[in-house]
């Protein structure tokens, strides 16, 4: 019997029912980041049962396509929360409720106190403030990238999910070891320190436990956008608008 390992994502589950126009864009990323993904692990799993010997050592090649998933799904992760974060929060903050509650907190203990930054009095007196505000506020959020749990905790509850079962703080905790990584892939080249005689070897990369990390960012992300669809909706129909 064959030993290949096979990678593979789980489908994702549907779309928001009434999907708002403040969720589209952030859908549409995640929807582009699984087949991506996707892709990569079909081709994973090809190049695999091309072997002469499907028991053999899995080589650097195969390793490389499992760093590739780990990159893109960390670049679908930092897409779809910015979308969903840039589009969504001019309609949450237009009510009162949780998502304005965490927006005013923010600027008051990080950008209203003491000397106000460059950037948070140019925001103030744009010609749209409000939006300006907005940017800044993804930015503080996000920063450049999505670091791990910590970051998805604070979009969570810029988002007014604080209540979600799904988006827990321990759940959310539990993705550090895949946001770890993404960053020994990206900024160590997945080096690790020299050893034996002067060789530098690559960090082991388990194929299926990558495939397990990434499928599992993937999820969590349709676990922000739902919810999100929701309390958008209803921050819609609160302000008189149609929630299509």
């Amino acid at each position: 019997m064959s030993r290949l390992t096979l990678v593979d994502l789980s489908d994702l589950p549907r779309k928001p029912h009434g999907c708002p126009p403040e969720v589209e864009r952030s859908w549409a990323h995640l929807v582009a980041t699984h087949k991506s993904v996707g892709g990569l692990f079909t081709t994973l799993n090809e190049l695999r049962a091309g072997q002469d010997d499907m028991r053999g050592a899995v080589s650097e090649t195969h390793r490389d396509q499992a760093r590739a998933a780990i990159v893109f799904t960390a670049a679908g992760i930092d897409a779809c929360l910015r979308a969903l974060l840039r589009d969504s929060l001019h309609t949450l903050l237009s009510t009162t409720g949780d998502a304005h509650g965490a927006f005013v907190a923010h600027f008051m203990a990080n950008r209203l106190a003491g000397d106000m930054t460059k950037a948070t009095k140019q925001a103030v007196v744009n010609i749209d403030p409000r939006s300006a505000l907005i940017d800044l506020y993804v930015e503080d959020l996000a920063g450049s990238s999505i670091q791990g749990g910590t970051d998805l905790i604070r979009c969570r509850n810029a988002l007014g999910l604080k209540q979600e079962p799904a988006l827990d703080d321990q759940i959310l905790k539990s993705h550090q070891p895949f946001f770890n990584a993404r960053h020994e892939v990206v900024h160590e080249l997945d080096l690790v320190d020299p050893s034996g005689r002067g060789t530098r070897g690559r960090r082991h990369r388990d194929l299926a436990a990558v495939g397990v990390q990434c499928d599992g960012a993937l999820q969590l992300l349709h676990a922000f956008i739902a919810p999100t669809a929701r309390t958008v909706k209803g921050a819609r129909r609160a302000m008189g608008l149609s929630t299509t």
